[in-house]
């Protein structure tokens, strides 16, 4: 009489940019009979180096499905760190980068301007770049820009919901199109450098119906059934 073995339960296999939370390999579906071992590593990714993992890289199948994700970093970074209520103050014409050690992106910040910063990378060849709250990048420099603690309006940090603002949306209908990475998405924020709360893939068609032009020159675009998106990742159409 022929035996045959119960199908465990599989184990996903993620990989994921520890900064980004974006996937930077296909996921793996690892399959077994029950009572059988399994074991995973990471995967070689080129461009990126492994820093943790989360879930059980070994164990047995059984009837419970499991979880292992796989944490990476670019290679080039040597060490990131997550920022709050720190702004760059530009003092001579800057252009901002799609990445770090990117290509231009084509925008430009001018004399005057105030951004907020929510990282802060460090290469490995010692050059600092600041992540922009709406996912651009800068290189740092001390002779075209100067960190500070305040926006120079809001002295005082305070909470999202209390924060003042000057900022007055206006009524603008209009399609558009996600335009950021064939792939990848973009973050989606409750208000103009607010609280993230979603995601839209590239390549999305949606309708806007309120801009909101910030001080420091930066255009928001209010998604309908989604929320504020800067204008540099949409398209209009």
């Amino acid at each position: 009489m022929r035996e045959f073995k119960l199908e465990g339960m599989p184990v996903w296999v993620y990989s994921k940019d520890i900064d980004t939370n974006w996937q930077v390999a296909p996921s793996r579906l690892i399959q077994g009979a029950v009572g059988d071992a399994y074991q995973v590593e990471p995967a070689q990714i080129e461009h990126y180096q492994f820093v943790r993992v989360d879930g059980p890289v070994t164990g047995i199948f059984n009837d419970e499905m499991r979880t292992v994700t796989f944490y990476y970093r670019q290679a080039e970074y040597a060490e990131t760190e997550q920022l709050s209520s720190k702004y760059l103050q530009i003092n001579s014409q800057t252009s901002t980068y799609t990445r770090v050690e990117g290509e231009p992106d084509g925008a430009t910040l001018f004399p005057g301007t105030i951004v907020k910063v929510v990282q802060r990378v460090a290469t490995k060849d010692g050059q600092f770049w600041y992540q922009l709250a709406d996912s651009r990048w800068l290189p740092y420099s001390m002779k075209t820009m100067r960190l500070r603690d305040d926006d120079g309006i809001h002295r005082q940090r305070q909470a999202d919901w209390n924060r003042p603002t000057t900022w007055q949306p206006k009524p603008f209908q209009h399609a558009a199109i996600v335009d950021y990475v064939p792939s990848q998405d973009i973050a989606v924020y409750r208000q103009p450098y607010g609280r993230e709360i979603g995601r839209l893939v590239h390549g999305a068609r949606v309708e806007i119906s309120e801009r909101v032009d910030d001080p420091s020159g930066v255009v928001w675009y209010h998604v309908e059934n989604h929320g504020f998106v800067p204008s540099v990742y949409l398209k209009l159409v």
